[in-house]
């Protein structure tokens, strides 16, 4: 059919499926400058950095940063003397040990709950992935005071019951350990790999395994040979997700691992980022070997999804089989999934707000050990008040900042799709693979000597360039559901680009937006891995003042912080999920 059609006066008329010819303004076209513009801000916000932290590995350095003159003595170091390489083996078999391990529970989990007739699905899907929207350091702060061998709350509980029956139980729990530092990861990195595999099941079509059913197979045998070969792409992306960030945390395995002389390459790149006598080009070499596992991961995660997508067949219908009935197996799947949750939300939720509580640690609970001087305490520091100011503006604002240019991004992406933009949303997405403390040390050095450092609009342009990549990333599903004909039956009504943006596409792609930016906020909210490089005691925040109690040894008043920012983040999934009806979980999905 032809684009356009002849009225009476002879005046030509787009019909609605017509393709639209962009004007023909030269480079000072609207969309053009608008392209530019957002190039700029991703060049100098997600690309420079980036460039910068390389940059510094080849400088000399001294006791207080680095020279004007090059060097490659912190390469050398770093890539070729054996302590970094036994630094970065411990990061490496640390990750791959978590990476393991998550996956196992996580798939079996997502297993049980989208393909089993377990009760209470609903409510189990929830709790499973409750973990990620509380920080991972609190959840450290909850299990030092769970587990540590003489005043976790789990060896005293043990000590009382042992002493009511009349001989004595020696401490079984130290988390102070290796398989501490395992299992406390495990738990905070497990719902990445579950909401991951359990978004590709529900989001396949049954046929294949009613037909492998139908032909007398067994229930092992589909599972084994046609659902996890399907929801492969969707595990090898969890799986790596996982790896980056067990091998970029430094957080838990500092602390945990650190006094027993486990030491990771990202414990070791904040000791040379943070400790006097400093070794920046030292931390600057350590992060490229950093970034070239998140390379390389992604170049495998691409090489094996790309060969396992040669053989299966998502249709997108949606799962509609029949659940395989459980019978007497329905308890040990409620004891699997039940015990994660016991784990991983209950415990640490009642232990940190029981440590919150108390004048200091001990297993053993009195009523003389309660106050609340720590709340009273929170809320009449001029400094915690700041980082409750700073954090909530930080966070609202990455989300909004997110939003916008992830938005445009898509939208040039998609609608005008050429060179230029699809390399511009790669440029704007790189960063998702790109560790958070390799950004912190690359504005460091990029910043050190401009107004920006030490104020919180630093720490707002590490948000932007850790989380930009969701707002691209999940923008452009949203847009992608938007037909283009609808748009185009606009622009031939005479509505401007602007106009069909606000009135079509904006409205559809709201629900999309709006868990972008709720998401945005919650991450930022609990990010610890930058901030600890950027933050000053100007621009203070939450999760930075937790770590900064926690290393002092206030671990009580440290738990109280921790509490006041898991109540900001509950309350955020509470308000996206009643109030606008999103789930949170929908971005990472969309990823």
């Amino acid at each position: 059919m032809d684009a356009t059609t002849a009225t009476e006066t002879g005046t030509a008329v787009r019909t609605p499926g017509a393709r639209r010819r962009p004007d023909r303004h030269g480079w000072l076209a609207p969309d053009n400058l608008l392209i530019a513009a957002l190039s700029i801000v991703v060049v100098v916000i997600s690309i420079l950095p980036l460039i910068y932290a390389i940059d510094a590995a080849f400088y000399k350095e001294t006791m207080i940063g680095l020279t004007t003159q090059r060097s490659l003595k912190a390469i050398y170091e770093v890539y070729f003397t054996s302590e970094y390489l036994s630094y970065f083996w411990n990061a490496l078999s640390l990750g791959f040990i978590v990476t393991v391990i998550s996956v196992v529970y996580g798939v079996g989990m997502a297993l049980i709950i989208s393909r089993t007739d377990i009760p209470f699905k609903n409510t189990l899907d929830l709790l499973t992935i409750m973990p990620m929207f509380v920080s991972p350091f609190t959840g450290l702060i909850a299990w030092i005071s769970l587990g540590s061998e003489k005043t976790g709350f789990i060896n005293g509980v043990l000590a009382e019951v042992g002493n009511f029956l009349g001989f004595s139980i020696e401490p079984l729990v130290n988390i102070w350990t290796f398989g501490g530092i395992v299992w406390v990861m495990v738990l905070f990195f497990c719902p990445f790999v579950y909401l991951f595999t359990i978004g590709n099941l529900r989001g396949m079509d049954s046929t294949l395994e009613e037909a492998a059913r139908t032909s007398g197979a067994g229930t092992f045998y589909t599972l084994t040979r046609i659902t996890l070969p399907v929801c492969l792409p969707a595990i090898l992306s969890a799986s790596l997700l996982v790896f980056i960030l067990s091998t970029e945390v430094y957080t838990m395995p500092g602390i945990l691992g650190a006094p027993d002389g486990f030491v990771t390459l990202t414990w070791q790149i904040y000791k040379d980022s943070t400790t006097f006598p400093v070794h920046r080009a030292h931390a600057a070499a350590s992060g490229t070997m950093i970034l070239w596992i998140a390379v390389a991961g992604l170049w495998l995660q691409r090489r094996l999804t790309r060969k396992a997508e040669k053989f299966v067949t998502v249709t997108g219908k949606g799962f509609r089989g029949k659940p395989i009935p459980l019978g007497v197996m329905k308890w040990p799947a409620l004891i699997i999934v039940g015990a994660y949750i016991i784990f991983a939300d209950i415990l640490p939720l009642i232990a940190i707000v029981l440590s919150s509580l108390m004048k200091y640690s001990s297993g053993v609970l009195t009523a003389d050990i309660f106050t609340i001087s720590h709340y009273v305490k929170f809320f009449s520091l001029s400094e915690v008040r700041l980082a409750l100011w700073n954090t909530m503006m930080l966070a609202a604002l990455a989300g909004a900042v997110c939003v916008v240019l992830g938005f445009l991004i898509s939208y040039f992406e998609v609608r005008r799709s050429n060179r230029v933009t699809v390399t511009l949303a790669f440029l704007g997405t790189i960063s998702v693979a790109v560790p958070g403390l390799i950004y912190g040390i690359g504005m460091l050095w990029l910043y050190l000597k401009t107004p920006l450092y030490g104020t919180v609009w630093i720490l707002l342009l590490a948000f932007v360039a850790k989380y930009l990549p969701y707002g691209i990333l999940v923008s452009r599903s949203g847009i992608l559901q938007v037909h283009p004909d609808l748009e185009q039956s606009a622009r031939v009504h005479g509505a401007s680009p602007l106009r069909v943006i606000r009135s079509i596409l904006i409205p559809i792609a709201k629900p999309t937006l709006i868990a972008v930016l709720f998401f945005v906020m919650l991450s930022s909210i609990k990010e610890l891995s930058a901030s600890l490089l950027l933050y000053s005691q100007k621009s203070p925040i939450l999760s930075v003042l937790t770590w900064n109690y926690m290393d002092g040894g206030e671990y009580q008043f440290a738990s109280a912080v921790g509490v006041v920012q898991t109540i900001l983040m509950i309350g955020i999934v509470i308000i996206t999920r009643i109030a606008f009806r999103i789930k949170l979980e929908a971005a990472t999905l969309s990823k």
